[in-house]
């Protein structure tokens, strides 16, 4: 069914799955994405709140040294370290924090529910109060994660927002109308977004508009920024490139994952899931194609070992520097880029991006 090696996406998966991820935000794991820096060192990126990690601790900044006790070797699988992956299965991970004491933390394998907002809080920089959230999937437990967020925003009188899409690698298109929506404001309810467009044989039949919303909660502003990394893909590209017709979005971080494609998904005898690539989108100035990634604005590593907060953390730092000078101090050449466990995953378990 697929177009090798131009289609790396389309994927088949068991409705239940299917299901279990879209509508409830729930897969099997252990709850929490990590990467590699330069030297091959294991980090946690995030973790869940449905994780058995969170109550003890566990963070973003703690590196992984070892599971199950064999010492993890650089840019490998961590899967492969573990004791399966059956729901149920315990597996006990040692890690160094960062004030440098290791501990040890047992994890068992089960349904995580995902937050799908990782952070979100407010930053008071140079008389202006900007809004800052750190979002990692589009499904329908976003929609009300984003009404609080973009509620409390809009309580606080929120003149600049910073949305962090580096691990986010996609989703729902109608989630994604929400967020842009949310972002762009009332002002621009009714206008295009971005189109569908199909092949010569279905394009009379399939080829579409879809159109921003009006948003309680929308804020008023003229200007984004973006944090984005090669794991943000998909819907994530979508709202960069969805939005550039009718605001500013400044990019941080590095080229995105470079998907311009999406999916339509049929069901077969309730039990399983066709997800093949369907169609093009492209925004209202009939842009896409962005099969290399989107480039950043300003070339910055990811700061995995600070918290997202944390205003030492790189891209942080780097919005905030540009917030208040209107220049950058990244780079304007492409990173190297390192092993990104999420980049390594197919089908859903790529959308999902955990462990």
């Amino acid at each position: 069914m697929r177009y090798l090696p131009v289609d790396v996406w389309s994927y088949i998966t068991t409705k239940e799955e299917w299901d279990a991820f879209y509508e409830q935000g729930a897969y099997a794991g252990h709850g929490f994405g990590y990467t590699y820096d330069g030297n091959g060192k294991a980090w946690i990126i995030f973790v869940f709140r449905d994780s058995d990690m969170y109550p003890e601790g566990v963070e973003r900044g703690w590196q992984i040294l070892k599971i199950n006790g064999s010492t993890i070797e650089p840019f490998t699988n961590i899967t492969t370290y573990m004791n399966g992956t059956d729901a149920g299965t315990v597996d006990v991970f040692e890690f160094r924090k960062p004030d440098g004491s290791t501990v040890n933390v047992t994890s068992t394998r089960k349904e995580i529910v995902m937050n799908t907002v990782l952070h979100a809080d407010t930053l008071h920089i140079g008389g202006e109060i900007v809004g800052h959230m750190v979002f990692k999937s589009f499904i329908e437990p976003s929609i009300e994660e984003l009404d609080s967020v973009f509620n409390a925003f809009k309580a606080h009188g929120v003149s600049r927002l910073i949305v962090d899409l580096r691990y986010n690698g996609g989703g729902r298109v109608d989630v994604a109308v929400k967020l842009a929506s949310l972002i762009s404001g009332s002002d621009q309810a009714g206008n295009v977004f971005i189109k569908y467009t199909h092949n010569d044989k279905q394009s009379a039949t399939y080829d579409q508009s879809v159109y921003f919303v009006n948003e309680s909660n929308a804020l008023d502003i003229s200007e984004v920024i973006i944090f984005t990394t090669r794991s943000t893909a998909s819907a994530s590209e979508i709202i960069i490139n969805g939005l550039k017709p009718y605001m500013d979005v400044v990019t941080i971080g590095d080229n995105t994952y470079g998907k311009p494609v999406g999916m339509y998904a049929w069901t077969y005898a309730e039990e399983l899931v066709f997800v093949p690539v369907s169609f093009r989108t492209v925004n209202a100035n009939d842009e896409g194609d962005y099969y290399n990634g989107l480039s950043p604005d300003s070339y910055v590593q990811d700061g995995y070992e600070y918290a997202f907060f944390d205003r030492n953390e790189n891209y942080l730092k780097e919005a905030i520097y540009y917030i208040t000078t209107s220049n950058f101090t990244g780079g304007t050449a492409g990173l190297k880029s390192w092993y990104l466990p999420a980049l390594e995953k197919k089908g859903l378990q790529f959308e999902i991006g955990a462990e």
